[in-house]
């Protein structure tokens, strides 16, 4: 009786995994799901992340699809590999790549932010030439003459 008292007590106070229905569900689904995957899933990550480029402009988008595939893929994040993964995807733009380099990035991390900052320079300096075109040298001619032409008609 005193047993049965003891187990009552045990069972309503902390709850044992073997009553915890949920827990043993979610445990079994855990299970089945890592002994019956696909076993190409991984091989198929890999070769979508060696297949991903960088778009420009599109820094944070080209950043969270190499993420999520390198987590997919189970790929370590402070791996040189992982970086050089990182630096192939941007085979598109060697200028950004060349500039990346040049600030020696030190992890994934880093070399993530230098990425970032890179682009982001790009941007800023495309958007500087796009708004200040310059007149052409016959119209600033034409213009001159216009205006200061000494001997009227």
């Amino acid at each position: 009786m005193a047993g049965s008292r003891e187990y009552w007590k045990a069972s309503n106070n902390s709850t044992p995994i073997d009553n915890n229905i949920k827990y043993t569900y979610l445990n079994f689904l855990m299970r089945f799901e890592y002994q019956f995957t696909d076993s190409t899933k991984q091989e198929v990550t890999q070769a979508s992340l060696d297949w991903l480029t960088f778009h420009f402009p599109s820094i944070n988008q080209y950043i969270s699809d190499f993420e999520m595939l390198a987590w997919k893929a189970r790929y370590t994040i402070g791996s040189r590999e992982l970086m050089n993964m990182f630096l192939k995807g941007l085979h598109t733009f060697p200028y950004i790549i060349e500039r990346v380099i040049d600030k020696s990035p030190t992890d994934y991390y880093d070399l993530k932010e230098k990425t970032i900052m890179v682009v982001k320079n790009q941007q800023l300096l495309r958007a500087i030439k796009s708004s200040s075109t310059p007149v052409p040298f016959w119209q600033n001619f034409q213009s001159t003459q216009r205006y200061n032409n000494p001997h009227p008609p």
